[in-house]
């Protein structure tokens, strides 16, 4: 068990140093999030959940996102389909980005162009 023990320390570890702004800036801008191609990998993961939920198949009152992450694109076309979302994550780092944003903080990421292009997929204004 001492190995094992050992890994589990070198996981906690590796998670504690985890930055969710530096994971959002690798991950969530262009390149990545080139919504002008649609062959681009976040569009693409945008149009894979719109499908998903219009097809009308996955609703209910309480949704809850586990391992949220600091991201909240996975939960947008969701909205109309439960009454509320509950995002969680293991991380507060990751907890803390969530809450900065949804009080609208300065400095926080910009979820704006994923709502918009999420709208335009579905079809809203």
């Amino acid at each position: 068990t001492a190995p094992a023990m050992s890994s589990l320390a070198a996981v906690r570890e590796g998670y504690e140093r985890f930055d969710p702004r530096a994971y959002l800036q690798n991950n969530y801008v262009p390149p990545r999030a080139d919504f002008s191609s649609e062959d681009c990998v976040v569009p693409w993961k945008l149009r894979c959940l719109a499908e998903t939920f219009a097809s009308g198949e996955i609703r209910g009152r309480t949704l809850i996102d586990v391992g949220s992450g600091p991201t909240i694109y996975q939960l947008l076309s969701a909205c109309d389909h439960f009454e509320e979302i509950v995002a969680t994550d293991y991380l507060a780092v990751n907890r803390e980005e969530l809450q900065r944003w949804a009080r609208g903080e300065p400095g926080t990421f910009d979820w704006s162009p994923f709502i918009q292009h999420v709208c335009k997929i579905e079809g809203r204004g």
